[in-house]
């Protein structure tokens, strides 16, 4: 039984300079066919596998990702909704540029049972959103924010970006305040990675344009911790903080290795130990759809309790995951807990603060 399904929108009205997933800004004449696409993928609650297996699918969490899913008309949302099967309440997510919806769209997405928005603002300064190129304001995000709000969303989640190029700490802690004046149910918080020698690299190079040293940005993420957790929020992933009862669901299936299904360009998949992927090429899969559209396929063992995979993605979680997930690891744990990275609770082995700065090199341990 598959519980979870993400349905990747690949299309932008442009293509941010430092986004690495599979998404096209020259290509939305193409959605209309797209749509129909993922229709017939998951026109039945028997979903083909690459295995030539049946898998029945009663979703408790949709997640919409992108590429800029806001793009999508309410007509063309339903359309890819109509046909799935999925239980009462479930938590359906939609990620949201703030340039690419209003109340009337948002309102629509809500009857048709959306109720968790992800809206990208990356930033409240405008100076650097146009450094990111994005394509919408600051004002922008207060706008979609409420529209949201009047269109009866009461789960909305925020992503922001820091050690931005040319960003100072003070500018940091604006943003901050910026979004907790917003006050919003969720909150994920990311450090912008950028190779030195991609073109975007290049030309932040060239504008004279300095990330802050790792010592500022160990102090922003601080600083951010600190004040979520006296707004009120739980750091409950090491990017992901949330009130009571808000944490995306979705996203935990990924972090408790638990069974997904992806549908659409590039999707990835999990089912019991496999994963595998689709074709990149928006052509190729309106042409084939995701049944034969897989370009690779990669085999996984996740079911063993000393799972490397299983180890590296829980001990993203604030809480970690169970002692047990650590058999034939236990020289790694005790090396990490001597460094001062890993510590044990009753039940559980987690992150220490200082591992929570450090997680990449725990991470290395078990890859």
């Amino acid at each position: 039984m598959i519980e979870h399904l993400y349905i990747h929108i690949p299309f932008c009205r442009k293509k941010c300079p430092y986004c690495n997933f599979i998404s096209y800004a020259d290509k939305e004449n193409l959605i209309e066919e797209y749509v129909t696409a993922l229709t017939l993928s998951s026109q039945s609650s028997d979903f083909p596998l690459p295995l030539g297996e049946g898998l029945r699918v009663r979703a408790k969490t949709i997640y919409f990702g992108g590429g800029t899913p806001s793009l999508l008309t309410p007509n063309q949302l339903k359309t890819i909704l109509s046909p799935i099967p999925y239980i009462l309440t479930p938590e359906i997510s939609l990620e949201t540029n703030p340039a690419t919806a209003d109340f009337e769209k948002l309102h629509e997405f809500r009857k048709l049972g959306v109720n968790r928005l992800s809206i990208g603002a990356q930033s409240f300064n405008n100076r650097h959103l146009k450094t990111l190129g994005r394509i919408h304001s600051a004002k922008d995000i207060h706008k979609i924010f409420d529209d949201a709000r009047k269109a009866g969303f009461e789960n909305i989640g925020i992503d922001l970006m820091y050690a931005l190029p040319g960003q100072t700490f003070e500018e940091f802690k604006k943003d901050i305040q910026e979004i907790l004046r917003l006050d919003p149910e969720h909150i994920s918080l990311y450090n912008l990675e950028v190779e030195k020698n991609s073109a975007f690299g290049s030309r932040l190079t060239a504008l004279g344009l300095r990330f802050p040293d790792n010592d500022t940005e160990a102090d922003m993420f601080e600083h951010a911790i600190e004040s979520f957790a006296k707004a009120g929020y739980k750091h409950y992933e090491i990017s992901n903080f949330a009130k009571k009862d808000c944490e995306c669901f979705h996203n935990l299936a990924y972090w408790l290795n638990k069974n997904y299904l992806g549908i659409g360009v590039g999707a990835h998949s999990h089912v019991d130990g496999r994963r595998f992927s689709n074709t990149e090429s928006v052509e190729k899969y309106i042409g084939c759809g995701c049944a034969t559209g897989i370009d690779r396929r990669k085999q996984v063992d996740v079911s063993s309790p000393a799972s490397r995979e299983t180890i590296f993605m829980g001990l993203r979680l604030l809480d970690g995951i169970p002692k047990d997930k650590f058999q034939g690891f236990e020289k790694e744990v005790e090396e990490l807990k001597q460094q001062g990275l890993l510590e044990e609770t009753s039940t559980n082995i987690k992150l220490t603060k200082k591992g929570l700065f450090l997680a990449n090199l725990v991470f290395e341990k078990f890859v």
